[in-house]
């Protein structure tokens, strides 16, 4: 039986009051409507039976609400006969004084218990501004990060990781940081895989690093940044933030997924704005990879990632060796950049496996507004780092004066050479470096 409690709809309830999920679930039953309100009732007040304490006053405090409930295809006259399996789209209010304003207790309410009941997946959280007022939010976004790399022309900013992952020296870190400085990339990061190991300690190679870039900036007229891996435990975290931006340190890098958002959200608001913080997303695939468990990738990688302070976000494309649909992408971009309240806007870079070959097709359909990342694409060029750079900042001006890339690597001979190695991207023709491949 429905309760009348659990039953609202969108003009019933205060938006500022609620924080609305909504899902997609799958599975056999005559009744979802049933379904949901046991979701309703078993993520605020209530148990598998009744209890002494939960009250009517608590029920009409604290319990969650059914706002919707669609079935994919919506039957209207009757579900055919030989269906199994129904496909339901619903919306849940939570009670945002449940939740209090805190990250954690929000993915508790909306995907708690629940995340082990079956194929129910997450596809969105619609957060109140109270909620949202409470996170730092990216401190610098797209035109304050154009501005600190001195960046006026509107130009794609270029990211490069350090290649080897993992392994290598302070001393090999600081030659790869000078060819591709003058090569031109405008963000070099440390590799996810690269966090304190007694060979290359966070210490060790931001000093040697350090060095570069003052002489990358000495010689080229503007500004380099370079993205430390700082991601540890909260309270080495805190301490290498404090040491490393001590030390001189233009930007910080975090695993964000393997903390939580919670602590990286906290980082941020220790950082204060004093240097721009890049994102990354590895694990994230444990929390969105099914089609119908988890919770979404534009949530996972695109809304928590920007409410909780990333100025950049490197995330998979759906060009390189890490399969990912474009219109998912696309709709992690949407959630770093669209409007939401007064937050400013994450920039967006879809990488993996990437070579200029691609570059055009990724500002096509991401825009200039995008970071252009890679790591073996210019450490892989047949004439080293500095060449690969340059290749990937002529595919980004071609872009720029609509010139077809093919027609710009007969005047330069760095992108020609990438081109002739790894090609041009086109759709349905398979990438050589598909990890599934």
């Amino acid at each position: 039986m429905l309760d009348p409690l659990v039953l609202t709809n969108q003009e019933g309830i205060d938006p500022e009051k609620f924080i609305l999920a909504t899902y997609l679930i799958t599975c056999p039953t005559r009744n979802m409507m049933e379904v949901v309100q046991a979701i309703c009732f078993e993520q605020s007040t209530g148990t598998w039976t009744p209890v002494p304490e939960e009250t009517e006053q608590v029920r009409a405090q604290s319990v969650a609400k059914l706002v919707n409930v669609w079935e994919v295809p919506h039957f209207e006259d009757k579900v055919p006969e030989g269906v199994g399996d129904r496909t339901f789209v619903a919306t849940v209010a939570f009670p945002a004084e449940n939740i209090h304003g805190q990250f954690p207790q929000m993915l508790t309410a909306v995907y708690g218990n629940i995340s082990m009941s079956g194929r129910l997946k997450v596809l969105d959280v619609r957060l109140p501004r109270s909620f949202v007022s409470q996170y730092p939010g990216p401190q610098f976004g797209a035109e304050g990060l154009r501005r600190e790399l001195g960046i006026r022309d509107g130009r794609p900013p270029l990211c490069a990781m350090f290649k080897p992952c993992t392994g290598a020296s302070p001393k090999a870190l600081g030659r790869m940081m000078l060819e591709l400085g003058l090569g031109g990339v405008d963000v070099v990061k440390d590799d996810e895989l690269l966090a304190d190991p007694a060979f290359c300690t966070v210490e060790a190679r931001l000093e040697e690093c350090l060095k570069i870039v003052r002489e990358v900036e000495k010689e080229r007229g503007r500004k380099l940044l370079y993205a430390l891996n700082v991601t540890d435990s909260p309270e080495k975290q805190s301490k290498k933030i404090e040491k490393a931006i001590g030390m001189g340190a233009n930007c910080l890098m975090f695993n964000v997924p393997t903390i939580g958002w919670a602590s990286f959200a906290e980082a941020v608001q220790q950082i204060k704005g004093r240097v721009p913080v890049l994102a990354h997303p590895d694990f994230a695939g444990a929390y969105f990879g099914s089609p119908q468990y988890g919770v979404n990738s534009s949530l996972i990688l695109g809304k928590f990632m920007r409410l909780c302070g990333a100025d950049m976000l490197v995330c998979p494309s759906p060009y390189g060796k890490v399969p990912m649909v474009l219109e998912r992408v696309l709709s992690i971009a949407q959630n770093l950049r669209a409007p939401l309240y007064d937050l400013k806007g994450s920039v967006p870079a879809p990488s993996a496996g990437m070579h200029p070959g691609q570059v055009g097709q990724l500002l096509d359909d991401f825009g200039a507004d995008t970071m252009v990342a890679a790591g073996g694409g210019y450490h892989g060029h047949p004439k080293g780092a500095q060449a690969g750079a340059r290749a990937f900042l002529q595919a980004v001006q071609a872009w720029m004066n609509g010139v077809a890339v093919e027609q710009a690597a007969k005047e330069h001979e760095e992108l020609r050479l990438a081109l002739e190695k790894w090609g041009v991207f086109s759709w349905g023709k398979p990438t050589q470096y598909a990890l599934t491949s």
